[in-house]
């Protein structure tokens, strides 16, 4: 009966707080006419996407992007929303680039600060001119990079990833956030806060079926013979296939999941620390990264064997299971 009693308020407990949550997450900040946000990756993907929304709702954008003619395209787009979209090149694995990329937001966000700077100008006579700048910056741009067997990897495989991923994060965040403290008046002290992002994986360019493959098929192209030999070819393609196959079976196409997210983090009155998109993400990957080693090693084990993963050739010549 005690127990009984303890689910139950326990239950009720954790409806209580989704109830709450929802009705305080449903409350949005004003005045997003001014509430300029810097975008990194914005090529394609989630980063195209939010870009688009933010500028929907006419927030000023700037938009970080590798290649030329995203810019061309961003031009074509801005021409149906209020605010046009600034797009420039930036490399955020390169610190020129990323240094250039702070002072051309720098010079642009002074002009957002003029409007607020009018409205409030009792308040704000003391202050520098520069009071205003960002109002956030994300941290979209990643990439895949090469994913399959230790033995088919080399350094830089790994340093190319973390060089975006790791580094190319703290260097534009490093650069950026003097231009969003500007806006609050180690951060949260200066009234700015932080959101994780941990979507599962989702149908964009960067996981595309067609960019996978061909980042295996150039995996295996350059690989010594000596591992060549050693796993055989009937085990690469067979596993390219499997991993294609995996890759389809899990993505999903509702990338809007973590627009609306991204989109939410900077414009809630409340948001989340954290936000976990995708049933893979929150059923899957997050509950896994909890477990202990042990059980993890079994679990991967177990699906390794449902997927029925190929013996590499070494293996099959010496009997060594």
């Amino acid at each position: 009966m005690e127990l009984t009693v303890f689910l139950v308020g326990i239950s009720l407990a954790f409806l209580l707080f989704l109830l709450i949550r929802w009705f305080l997450e449903r409350y949005e900040i004003d005045d997003l006419e001014n509430k300029a946000v810097f975008i990194t990756g914005c090529d394609s993907g989630f980063g195209k996407a939010l870009a688009i929304r933010c500028a929907e709702r006419a927030m000023p954008v700037f938009a970080g992007c590798m290649f030329e003619k995203s810019i061309t395209e961003y031009k074509v787009l801005s021409r149906n929303y209020r605010t046009p979209i600034d797009a420039f090149i930036l490399d955020v694995t390169n610190d020129g680039s990323v240094d250039n990329a702070k002072k051309y937001v720098e010079n642009r966000t002074q002009k957002y600060g003029a409007q607020v700077r009018d409205m409030l100008s009792f308040f704000l006579s003391a202050v520098h001119d520069t009071i205003l700048g960002l109002h956030g910056v994300v941290n979209n741009a990643g990439v895949l990079g090469h994913t399959f067997f230790d033995d088919f990897l080399t350094v830089d495989d790994y340093k190319n990833v973390a060089e975006v991923n790791t580094w190319g994060v703290i260097r534009v965040t490093h650069a950026m956030k003097p231009l969003v403290k500007r806006t609050r008046s180690e951060l949260r002290m200066f009234g700015v806060s932080l959101h994780v992002l941990e979507p599962g994986f989702f149908n964009t360019t960067l996981t595309s079926a067609e960019n996978v493959e061909k980042q295996l098929n150039t995996l295996y192209a350059r690989c010594a013979e000596e591992a060549k030999n050693e796993y055989g070819k009937e085990f690469f393609f067979e596993m390219r296939q499997k991993t294609l196959w995996l890759l389809g079976l899990i993505s999903s196409n509702k990338i809007d999941y973590v627009t609306d997210a991204y989109f939410h983090a900077l414009t809630a009155v409340y948001p989340r620390s954290r936000y976990q998109v995708g049933w893979d993400s929150i059923l899957v990957y997050i509950p896994l990264s909890f477990l202990p080693t042990p059980v993890f090693e079994f679990l991967m084990r177990i699906m390794e064997w449902m997927m029925r993963i190929p013996t590499p050739n070494a293996l099959k010549k010496t009997k060594q299971f």
